[in-house]
């Protein structure tokens, strides 16, 4: 029987004990040096299992037992802040507001190539490619020219559906004369080769030189 009321007793003790300590609440908003505020930060309390993330405004809210704690704010791209001495009252909330430091450095130059085979390289990317677009066109991948045994580029754009040659250089699409056509290479429009009509020679590019073909053979606005 004394056993049992000394187990009780300390089980009372250590009630009163813990309702005397108390939660408190540690809230604040976090922002960095442009004023700006600053989601997905964790803020976790050393020495303990307790952390949280800042919201999209900023702002976080975290239950924590009263006492004294060292908080730590950790971000991607921002340099981590430690608070020491941090006092959490019972029943009460504690407010610290926090400015991160960038760690980022603005780049003086972006370089991005890209080549424009990269999707047309393949005669199954070339299918794609005419499945997907919003007009009639062929493709006429790398790979076909390198199997073929054309020399020029005129003599590829010979084995094109829908496309022939007017003297073994000029480009006719379904009938359509010369100069209704536009020849561009790489985005860059070329200018006519003759100086008495509108049309470009093929013949003068060899077909090695060249990555894969688009052929528009309908009326398309962006030209």
């Amino acid at each position: 029987m004394k056993r049992i009321i000394c187990l009780l007793s300390l089980f009372f003790g250590y009630l009163a004990s813990a309702s005397a300590q108390g939660t408190g609440r540690l809230a604040g908003k976090i922002i960095n040096e442009k004023n700006e505020a600053l989601a997905g930060v964790t803020v976790s309390v050393k020495g303990t299992n307790l952390a949280t993330a800042s919201t999209v405004d900023g702002s976080f809210i975290l239950s924590v037992p009263a006492g004294s704690y060292e908080v730590t704010f950790t971000a991607l791209g921002y340099a981590s802040k430690i608070i020491t001495g941090v006092e959490v009252k019972a029943t009460g909330t504690t407010d610290l507001d926090i400015v991160l430091q960038s760690t980022t450095r603005e780049l003086e130059t972006v370089e991005v190539r890209s080549t424009a085979s990269a999707r047309k390289e393949t005669v199954n990317s070339a299918i794609n490619f005419q499945r997907n677009t919003n007009t009639v066109a062929s493709v006429v991948s790398a790979e076909a020219i390198r199997r073929s045994p054309d020399r020029t580029t005129g003599d590829v754009l010979r084995r094109t559906p829908g496309a022939s040659l007017q003297e073994g250089r000029f480009l006719v699409i379904r009938g359509l004369a010369d100069r209704y056509n536009q020849a561009m290479l790489n985005g860059i429009l070329l200018t006519s080769t003759e100086p008495d009509r509108k049309t470009f020679a093929f013949d003068l590019i060899p077909a090695a030189v060249i990555d894969n073909i688009v052929i528009n053979k309908a009326f398309v606005p962006e030209y």
